[in-house]
Order: structure tokens, then C-alpha cells, then sequence
């Protein structure tokens, strides 16, 4: 295991030592996680060992489904099958979560507007435009962060405590391949994102699906690397505040407890929602008491229809940069919401996923510069339990709150 993942190692040793004074069923239950554990690691530490050498790295935010089924593929089929896996997911899967980029942080949010040029360009197979942008997109974004270099610049410390993209196969390997001399015109197609052979003109086929989708997976990296980074200080005071945690019975405590939570939450029975039917498709917030987690969309869109842009930013926090203040980022709602009066909002699709988590889509009308606008809209409401508990949050202990995930917003952002 990496050194650089402190709080994974110590996770480790604390179950070790727990499973020493543990009875029987918890062994069983420490065993198991300490197996789920194991299995995380193993996969990312395949991962990149199999693919940092043709340009792909783990990042904190990197699906672990994805990681799973790319080791699962090179094993049966080898590297070139495995990597399509990853082609075909930056090429359409991707594309949903996209604004994760840009509210990962402020450099990032600054050059929102090249971003969405760069994602069309991108997922319009427009690779001459594409790759050129993304790679300037990343020097400048990481050249503001550091206040002194770009990200392929000699030197950078691109280093993080306690992270993916912090470790020995992660971003530092990128940087060095991308970063290669390329001194000779080149006629040949690359798959690799060579920096200074595309920026200096000396890679001329450069224009392809491989080349263009490692730009983005390093775009979120680098994006990760960024929030870490700007996270590091707090993340190292919270893990040493944990080294002088509290005694072991407490934290067996704690197990018993996240099971009994567990079987609950195996307990918990999917509804049908069928708007329209059980619910209106455009009523008042009192009509929808029974399904908070569209009680907090109504209150988004009540904030929205009112003006109310200071508490509209708060609902829609993920839709701005996670590093604004609140003031800062109820000036940036303002600014995108204030032009763009609704007229109207109806439910469309209601779909619980999980006690904690559902799916609401919505379709809005709005007047923007003379023009009437429509577009759906598509959330997920997940219930959030406070940070500074240990405790699982779930909405049946009222433990928590509601919270409003932007999956599909991309139609607020048409010209």
C-alpha cells in the first residue's frame, strides 16, 4: 500500500486491533470489512500499476465500479480491451458529471466558459479543437493554484497528503510521460496527450478518441489533486485529532451500532412514485410532506421563483465551487439566476434509488433576455448526516438532511 494514504493505513490497523478484543460475531463483521478493504486497495494499486504507463491514473473521485471492471477486463482480455472501458466512459458516461470540474475549485470555475468548450468540442469528437484546450485549460488552472508554474512546468510540487492522486503511480507519472521532448515533427498517431509535441506543433495526429479522453481523466485528476490539496491542512488536523481517538469498547460501540443501521437499511422497502397519481405535478410544498426529498426541490424552486438567491445558492451549493464563501457564492447565483425569471416548473420522474438517495427530475420555464426557455432538469437528493458525527445518517432517525445533487443541469447553460 502507498505510504501516502495515511488514513487508509491507520483504518487498518485499527481493525486489526479491534479484531483482537472482538467476541465472535464482530470478528466476523471487522473480517468482512477489513476484506472490502483489502479489495479496494488491491484494485487500485492494479489499476494503476496496469495503466499509469499509457496514461491513466486512480483519482479520489474515480468510480470504483469502473476501476473494478477494467482490472476485471485486462485480466480476461488484456490492455487494449480494458482500455476501451475507459474510452467509451470519457467519451459518453462521463459527461454527467462533468461540473464536478469546475466546483472542484476556483481556478477551474474561472475558466468555466473555455470548460464548456472544451466538453462540447470533446463530446462532439472535435479532437484538433479539444485536445489543444483541455491541455491549456489544466496549465493555467494549475499555474493560478500555485501562483508560480503550470502544471507541466519543471519543478511543481504536485504532491498531496493522504489522497489517490498524491501517490508514486498517480499525477508526479502523468506529468512526467505528458511532459516528454518531442523535438522531431511527428507523422505518426499518438495516444498519448504529449504536451510539447501538440502545443509546439510537432505531433500532428493528435486528433483521436485515446488522446483526448486521457486530457479529460487527467482534467479530473488534476481537479482532485486541487481540492485535496486546498483540503489539507483540515484533513491532517482531523486525522490526528483521530490517532487520540477513544478507547476500543467505543468503537466496538460504534459497529454495533452502524449494524443495527445496516439491517434497517436492508429492511427499507422501495416505493413507486407515480407523479400525477400520487402526487400532483405541480402543487405546494405541503403537498409533498410524505417525500421530503422533494419538499427540499420545491423550496429550490420556491427560492428560485421568489429571487431569493441567497437561499438558492444554499440548495444548490454543489452547483458553484466548493472553495466560495456563502457570500461569495449567493453574489455567483445571483448573477447566473437573475436574468432567467421561471414561469413554470412540473415534476416529471420520481425514482427512489436507495434510503438515501433518489432521483427527481423536473421541467422548468423561464424568461431569459426576451426568450422563453424549457429544459428537465435531473437531481439527486441525498440524505447528509453531520460531518463531525461518526454516525450513518438515514432519514427514518432524522439524523441528517436532504441535500441536492445537480446531475443534469446543462440545459440552464444554452445560449
Amino acid at each position: 500500500m502507498d505510504k501516502n494514504l495515511v488514513s487508509m493505513n491507520k483504518l487498518k490497523s485499527d481493525i486489526k486491533s479491534m479484531k483482537l478484543l472482538s467476541i465472535f460475531n464482530q470478528k466476523k463483521e471487522l473480517k468482512e470489512i477489513e476484506k472490502q478493504l483489502d479489495e479496494m486497495l488491491i484494485q487500485i494499486d492494479k489499476f494503476n500499476s496496469r495503466f499509469s504507463d499509457s496514461g491513466w491514473c486512480a483519482y479520489d473521485s474515480m468510480s470504483m465500479d469502473l476501476i473494478k471492471k477494467c482490472n476485471v477486463e485486462f485480466e480476461k482480455n488484456g490492455l487494449e480491451s480494458a482500455e476501451r472501458i475507459l474510452i467509451d466512459y470519457y467519451k459518453s458516461d462521463v459527461k454527467e458529471i462533468t461540473h464536478w470540474i469546475k466546483n472542484n475549485s476556483k481556478e477551474f470555475s474561472d475558466r468555466y466558459n473555455l470548460l464548456q468548450a472544451f466538453f462540447k468540442n470533446h463530446f462532439d469528437e472535435m479532437y484538433y479543437s479539444s485536445v489543444p484546450l483541455g491541455l491549456i485549460i489544466i496549465d493555467g488552472a494549475v499555474n493560478d493554484f500555485t501562483k508560480s508554474k503550470g502544471f507541466f512546468a519543471e519543478g511543481i510540487n504536485i504532491e498531496a497528503w493522504d489522497c489517490l492522486v498524491g501517490c508514486s503511480d498517480g499525477l508526479e507519472k502523468l506529468k512526467k510521460i505528458f511532459n516528454k521532448n518531442r523535438k522531431k515533427t511527428n507523422f505518426e498517431i499518438i495516444k498519448m496527450p504529449y504536451r510539447n509535441g501538440i502545443l509546439h506543433g510537432r505531433d500532428l495526429n493528435y486528433a483521436n478518441e485515446y488522446v483526448s479522453c486521457k486530457v479529460l481523466s487527467l482534467m479530473f485528476a488534476v481537479s482532485d489533486w486541487m481540492k485535496m490539496k486546498n483540503s489539507e491542512e483540515q484533513r491532517k488536523e482531523e486525522y490526528h485529532k483521530s490517532i487520540n481517538s477513544p478507547p476500543i469498547w467505543e468503537s466496538i460501540k460504534h459497529i454495533k451500532y452502524n449494524k443495527k443501521i445496516q439491517d434497517e437499511i436492508e429492511a427499507w422497502e422501495k416505493r413507486i412514485v407515480c407523479v400525477g397519481k400520487d402526487i400532483p405535478i405541480c402543487g405546494n410544498v405541503e403537498e409533498y410532506i410524505e417525500y421530503p426529498y422533494i419538499v427540499v426541490v420545491m423550496n429550490m424552486i420556491n427560492a428560485w421563483r421568489s429571487g431569493n438567491y441567497g437561499e438558492l445558492s444554499k440548495y444548490l451549493k454543489r452547483m458553484f465551487s466548493v472553495s466560495l464563501s456563502e457570500g461569495r457564492r449567493a453574489r455567483e447565483c445571483r448573477e447566473f439566476f437573475e436574468n432567467k425569471k421561471l414561469i413554470s416548473f412540473e415534476l416529471i420522474e420520481i425514482e427512489e434509488r436507495a434510503c438515501a438517495l433518489s432521483k427527481v427530475v423536473i421541467k422548468v420555464r423561464w424568461k431569459e433576455n426576451e426568450k422563453v426557455k424549457e429544459s428537465e432538469l435531473v437531481f439527486g437528493c441525498v440524505y447528509q448526516g453531520d460531518k463531525e458525527k461518526s454516525e450513518v445518517a438515514v432519514p427514518w432517525r432524522d439524523n441528517g438532511e436532504w441535500v441536492i445533487i445537480p446531475w443534469n443541469i446543462q440545459g440552464l447553460y444554452s445560449l
